[in-house]
């Protein structure tokens, strides 16, 4: 009876502690919609998390933990990451990209205006992005720190046929440490906290075109154009916050704090060549990265003997940007949209097979670890609006890193 409530009573101050600190997490601003940046501004999507669905409050594996949570940097192995080569393409890349070809070598009209191309356009969004060369992280020891590039060319509906393209480019820079918090010393179990700072400059040229238009200007590459078109810099920097509770080698609660506080900067020019020659801006306006708290658990199950093939299995489940009723009132997700779950499993020392299930739609992967090169790929779907199956995205992902 002792026992239990000795049990009982550590188990409170342990759960006293996570939702103290979560309480202090949630401290931020609050403001319009228009007042905020995209938070996905802030951190980097890699192939291996995106086959789970995401960066779970509880992963502390790799150089993903400096999206994932900062916590995660007090138990995190060592990891160099030398560079990283990640393709991206988001929605009907290939359909597009076929209409406009086939559309070059006949007439647009009668190509584009089928119904299925008009379907296929009525609320496009599709993107290719390519994250590195310039990808640098290194984790361990406590501490975490990185460097990368995002680079990418969208084409999305504005309205009836009315189509934007937009050119942009991001560099992305954060660094921060993990520790352990103390606990009673009868206290079950390992408490650890972590802070991350983080600093982003993107840069972002775009122009409206008419459908019809588009294979004229494929077919004579005037890309140029984009020089001469309006041009937004939205700079910005940032804290995340983080704790996780190890109760059992097997069992973590985290619980990940994005965006704190995260004024940003987005400065408006005529054109490209206006900034590039140093000219005057157009508009400035301060805004923030919109506070994002995730809550998360993982299991680790003992494998069966008989799966001798197996080195381990991870299995993640997150409740997602909790408090956005309280950051972005006017901007709230369905709370259907928040749940998140995904699993890991290693086979062999080489291989590694993913699944998972965010914002509504499903996600999976795998990984390949040849030593220095690790290779990973996945497909998953996104949704951009804030209710389920509205507007969804589904995207593929296939990337090689080199790290040590």
């Amino acid at each position: 009876m002792f026992a239990s409530s000795g049990r009982i009573g550590r188990t409170k101050r342990a759960v006293v502690w996570v939702v103290t600190a979560a309480a202090c997490l949630t401290a931020a601003p609050t403001a319009t919609a228009s007042d905020f940046i995209d938070p996905a501004l802030t951190r980097v999507v890699n192939p291996r998390s995106a086959a789970m669905g995401g960066a779970y409050a509880a992963w502390d594996n790799g150089v993903g933990t400096l999206f994932a949570n900062p916590a995660g940097l007090a138990t995190a192995e060592q990891e160099l990451q030398i560079t990283e080569l990640t393709v991206r393409l988001s929605g009907p890349v290939f359909s597009l990209s076929s209409a406009i070809a086939e559309a070059i070598d006949d007439d647009p009209e009668d190509v584009l205006t089928t119904p299925e191309v008009t379907d296929l356009t009525r609320n496009l969004y599709t993107r290719v992005g390519l994250t590195g060369p310039i990808a640098f992280g290194f984790v361990g020891e406590g501490v975490g720190f990185g460097l990368f590039t995002d680079t990418g060319l969208r084409i999305e509906t504005v309205s009836g046929r009315t189509l934007e393209l937009a050119a942009e480019e991001r560099l992305l820079a954060v660094g921060g440490v993990g520790f352990r918090l103390p606990l009673p010393a009868d206290t079950q179990g390992d408490l650890y906290g972590g802070v991350i700072m983080k600093g982003f400059m993107h840069g972002e040229s775009s122009f409206q075109e008419d459908l019809l238009e588009i294979p004229d200007l494929v077919d004579e590459g005037d890309f140029g154009r984009f020089l001469d078109e309006p041009f937004v810099l939205t700079t910005g920097v940032g804290f995340d916050l983080g704790v996780r509770y190890d109760r059992t080698e097997r069992l973590t609660y985290a619980v990940t704090a994005f965006n704190v506080l995260a004024p940003a900067v987005e400065t408006r020019y005529a054109s490209l060549d206006d900034f590039l020659d140093g000219e005057d801006f157009e508009q400035r306006d301060r805004l923030w990265a919109p506070t994002e708290l995730n809550l998360g658990v993982r299991y680790r199950p003992e494998t069966p003997e008989r799966w001798s093939g197996v080195e381990y299995l991870q299995l993640y489940a997150d409740y997602r940007d909790a408090i956005d009723f309280l950051v972005r009132p006017d901007e709230t997700d369905n709370i259907a949209l928040k749940p998140a779950i995904g699993a890991e499993m290693r086979l062999l020392e080489v291989l590694a097979l993913r699944a998972g299930f965010a914002r509504g739609l499903p996600a999976a992967g795998f990984g390949i670890d040849a030593g220095p090169v690790e290779i990973n790929a996945a497909v998953f779907g996104t949704e951009l609006s804030g209710e389920p199956g509205l507007r969804p995205v589904f995207n593929a992902m296939f990337g090689a890193r080199v790290r040590l």
